[in-house]
């Protein structure tokens, strides 16, 4: 208890020392305050020191703090075996907190080895010592094989064994070469420095990809993040990369050097010269004393390791008691040697962080030479050895006057770097008395430096990134470019391989177009695997049904389903035909949703696509009057697309801002709606519809401001018709339909024209029945072909009203009745087989594809691999964009003479490259579902609406 109680009162007297000293090994929170530590002398008496070094050195052990602790009797064999125990000591458990990496001197560790091989050489062929560790008799070995290698290539066989070793020594350069840990233990070594961070970083960048791109560039960005992650982590293990760490020593003075890299420097630490210089020794020792405080520094580098920055203590050297012959002595005197030519090199300033304590007696001599009994004391050549010079301030001359300035600003960098005072004196011997203030508080580490933070970030931006990904994942219906919309579909690009009608759920609800993308799929890759030159069309149109529908039977998706039908007998046929090294057609299905409504993100990706794609010639589809459709047109004719569009028919399909008129890019294949109208409301007022005169008539039109095909044939219908003979009736949803159909079935006109969409046929046609007190005449665009297509047999079957519309195409326009010796359209031959093929037989009842859109999809693809072809023969080479536009733009011939629909002609670019002679048919549906019917002009003549009275009445119903 005395004991104990002396101790306390000592540590309350040396209150001021302590708090001095955690001044000095107070690591401060910013860089810029970052300055080197100046040297600590304690003087006093030998146990005075003794007893003040020993309660530094639990200060610091209490605090789990880095210190080495040399004492007096401690037998340090010179400036290395200093420097071997102060790295073994600043390494332990207890020189650091928990959860926190040891300290690693990985270049003192190779500077020692060097130095040890060195020895060993010097001795020439002298065995270990019996005592000697495995590590010494493993040096003396290699010593043995370097200096005695094979006979042979004697150089080349020393540099491959000394290199092998050192790659080996590389690899293991981050632990202790005394007590090794293996591989793995390098490796979690490095795993705190490269894991959070990499790993953060790539679940940010494949997040941010996600979000950007699509989920395949996620994925591909993911998967080259972690494999470099984790190449750097392997990397590291390797030799090669540990030596890397050592090229540091070819950029110092102090040991010649080769110019064969760290190889030549071994071998030059290794060999020693006939000849010693006699401060080769000192040279070495230099060297050492440069790699500790250079692996300290790096050990408390701020850069991108937590480790660093969460070490709050510099690291303390205390030698317990300083004498002439102490080699602590000549130890400091190498520090500041090292510091200063540091500082003359003019390399950026990196302050090692070192803190050295020494007691001293302050009448100790500097020499330990009895012959100078009243030379230098030891107090005094430390401090000769730690001060500043600077100019003395003597005069110049006008000669020497020039470097003044230069001198002076070295000067005043070096008092920068170093300080203006490099040594503080305490004599611990001196107690004037008086209460002292306590010490100062410790500082502790940055929570921000907690060896769990970034674990914890890094697992909380990898879960926010899974968040993110997994939003994108429920977003994407395809890793590969197909979007999940707000609504639930599926929009985007496929060569075929994809399912636009599955849910968020996998399943698949529009199967009726899956044998359908499966054919045009199978055809691509033909194409592909062919490897003959090809044309690329993309099909833009709404493939998938309304998702707010829930009835399969109702989903209209007869016409899209038509066209791509038509589309896949137009690529089978026309590849085919092909043989050797013609021109085949590839084609592409780009779903813009139902009612088109997201035509414009879709045609986004469409231009973006092609950019990227030069086989890209033509788009083709367009079938629905929309605002968003007139918005894609206008931004895929940005990139000098040719646009084929298939049922699009409003008048002003195309036009551009201002008075720019028409795209010279889009070719259209439907007549316009004004022609449309023109002949519906001829035959309707000749009594070509129903055998009667019509007087009077209610228009039904989509009153939506974005679709624009509905008003205009509206309009159009009206204009044609007698001057105030058509009530025109608007709606916006389904109960305003009801609504307006009930209130004109209370004074039923002659016929209503019904210049709305399919989406709303059937409530139109369900109140007319319930409504009207005479059996209802209706006539309606192609538009409703749609729902006639999936819903024949049941119109035929009810007979409650009857329907007239005016469809693109049909087949009994091709029969010799209306043709007469012309040749047949070889289409419809082909259309019933690959209906078979390409339509879902366990479908719901009923549902058949629409044969007048199959037929413009036919149309439409043919005339664009046709007009590719003839460019790729009349050239000899690929077919681009801008020549088939070119072709398609030329006046002088037809560009399809016998197409699905007609003749295919185009007009000039003022009327919007309308299709020229496009005959305008009229149809009606038998009882037993089949549909019937005739003609305006016909297929490939001109002419004006037929009369009446130049047919019979059957004959305006067309052939049976």
């Amino acid at each position: 208890m005395a004991g104990e109680s002396d101790r306390l009162l000592g540590e309350d007297r040396l209150r001021g020392v302590l708090d001095l000293f955690e001044r000095l090994r107070e690591r401060p929170p910013w860089r810029w305050r970052e300055r080197l530590r100046p040297l600590l002398l304690l003087l006093g008496p030998d146990r005075a020191t003794s007893h003040a070094a020993e309660m530094l050195k639990s200060r610091c052990e209490d605090e789990r703090a880095p210190v080495s602790h040399i004492a007096a009797e401690t037998p340090a064999t010179g400036v290395a075996g200093v420097l071997r125990e102060a790295k073994r000591e600043l390494s332990q458990p207890s020189s650091r907190a928990r959860g926190e990496p040891a300290l690693r001197f990985p270049l003192l560790e190779m500077a020692l080895w060097l130095r040890d091989l060195r020895e060993i050489r010097l001795a020439g062929d002298r065995p270990p010592p019996r005592d000697a560790s495995a590590a010494e008799r493993e040096n003396h070995r290699l010593v043995r094989r370097v200096t005695h290698p094979p006979v042979g290539d004697n150089e080349n066989a020393r540099r491959r064994e000394l290199n092998r070793v050192i790659r080996r020594r590389g690899r293991d350069v981050l632990r202790d070469l005394e007590e090794p840990r293996g591989r793995p233990a390098t490796f979690l070594s490095f795993l705190e420095q490269i894991a959070p961070i990499g790993i953060a970083v790539v679940a940010l960048i494949s997040a941010g990809t996600a979000a950007a791109l699509d989920l395949a560039s996620a994925v591909l960005a993911a998967v080259i993040g972690l494999a470099f992650v984790t190449v750097q982590i392997v990397a590291r293990t390797r030799g090669w990369y540990g030596v890397r760490r050592f090229v540091w020593f070819l950029r110092q003075p102090y040991v010649d050097r080769d110019s064969t890299g760290f190889l030549g420097f071994a071998l030059g630490v290794f060999d020693p010269r006939p000849v010693e210089p006699e401060d080769h020794g000192e040279q070495l020792d230099l060297l050492l004393v440069a790699a500790f405080l250079e692996d300290l520094r790096r050990n408390y580098r701020r850069d991108y390791r937590r480790a660093a920055w969460a070490r709050v203590r510099y690291p303390v050297l205390i030698f317990e008691r300083l004498s002439a012959g102490h080699p602590g002595v000549t130890f400091v005197e190498l520090v500041e040697r090292v510091r200063a030519d540091g500082q003359a090199s003019g390399l950026p300033p990196g302050f090692d962080p070192l803190v050295v304590v020494a007691g001293v007696d302050p009448a100790a001599p500097a020499d330990d030479d009895p012959s100078v009994p009243s030379g230098p004391t030891l107090v005094e050549r430390l401090a000769q050895a730690v001060r500043v010079d600077v100019s003395s301030g003597e005069p110049q001359s006008v000669i020497a006057a020039r470097g003044l300035w230069d001198r002076y600003t070295r000067e005043q960098r070096r008092v920068g770097a170093l300080g203006s005072r490099r040594e503080l004196r305490v004599d611990i011997t001196r107690d004037p008395g008086g209460d002292l203030p306590p010490v100062r508080p410790v500082r502790r580490r940055p929570r921000l430096a907690h060896p769990a933070l970034p674990w914890i970030a890094m697992v909380a931006v990898a879960a926010a990134s899974v968040t993110v990904i997994s939003v994108q994942v429920v977003r994407y219906c395809s890793p590969v470019g197909i979007r999940r919309m707000a609504n639930g579909e599926c929009v985007g690009i496929t060569d075929g391989s994809f399912r636009f009608g599955e849910d968020s759920g996998g399943r698949n609800n529009d199967n009726r177009l899956n044998k359908v993308l499966d054919e045009i799929e199978a055809l691509n890759d033909h194409v592909k695997e062919s490897g003959k030159p090809y044309a690329t069309v993309v099909y833009l149109g709404p493939v998938t049904a309304d998702p707010s529908i829930k009835n399969r039977r109702i989903d209209l998706l007869a016409g899209v389903q038509g066209e791509l039908i038509g589309l896949a007998i137009a690529q089978k046929r026309f590849n085919d035909a092909a043989e050797g090294d013609d021109l085949r057609l590839r084609v592409l299905v780009a779903n813009a949703g139902a009612r088109f409504r997201y035509a414009e993100q879709v045609a986004g990706q469409i231009r973006r696509r092609a950019l990227k794609d030069r086989s890209i010639v033509a788009v083709i589809g367009f079938e629905q009057s929309r605002r968003q459709t007139q918005e894609a047109i206008r931004l895929l004719a940005k990139s000098a697309l040719p646009l084929i569009g298939t049922a699009n028919s409003y008048d002003g399909t195309a036009l551009l801002d201002g008075d720019a008129g028409y795209s010279p890019y889009y070719f259209r294949l439907a007549s316009p709606n004004s022609r449309t109208a023109e002949h519906a409301a001829y035959w309707a007022r000749h009594g070509d519809v129903g055998g009667r005169r019509v007087d009077d008539a209610v228009v039904i039109h989509d009153g939506d401001p974005d679709d624009l095909y509905s008003r205009n044939l509206a309009v159009d219908f009206e204009r044609a018709f007698r001057p105030g003979s058509a009530l025109m009736r608007p709606y916006r949803n389904p109960g305003e339909l009801n609504k307006s159909v009930r209130e004109a079935c209370q004074d039923q006109p002659d016929m209503f024209y019904y210049a709305g969409r399919s989406d709303e046929f059937r409530s139109f046609i369900n109140v007319l029945e319930l409504s009207c007190p005479k059996r209802p005449l209706v006539m309606a665009d192609d538009e409703i072909a749609k729902y006639v297509s999936d819903n024949a047999e049941e119109l035929g079957r009810k007979n409650t009203f009857d329907l007239y519309f005016t469809p693109l195409a049909v087949r009994e326009a091709w029969t010799w009745r209306w043709i007469g010796d012309q040749a047949p359209q070889t289409f419809y031959s082909d259309y019933d087989p690959a209906v078979r093929a390409m339509s879902d037989a366990d479908g719901p009842p009923g549902q058949r594809p629409s044969i007048t859109r199959a037929a413009v999809g036919y149309d439409a693809a043919t005339l664009v691999a046709t007009v590719a072809s003839k460019v790729y023969w009349q050239e000899k080479a690929l077919p681009s964009a801008g020549s088939v536009f070119a072709a398609l733009n030329d006046p002088d011939h037809d560009v399809l003479r016998n197409g699905a629909s007609g003749v295919i002609r185009f007009g000039p670019r003022a009327s919007g490259h309308q299709v020229l002679d496009k005959p305008v048919m009229l149809a009606t549906i038998k009882p037993d579902g089949r549909p019937i019917a005739g003609a305006g002009p016909r297929p490939g003549r001109r002419g004006a609406p037929r009369r009446r009275a130049e047919r019979s009445d059957e004959e305006a119903k067309g052939p049976r």
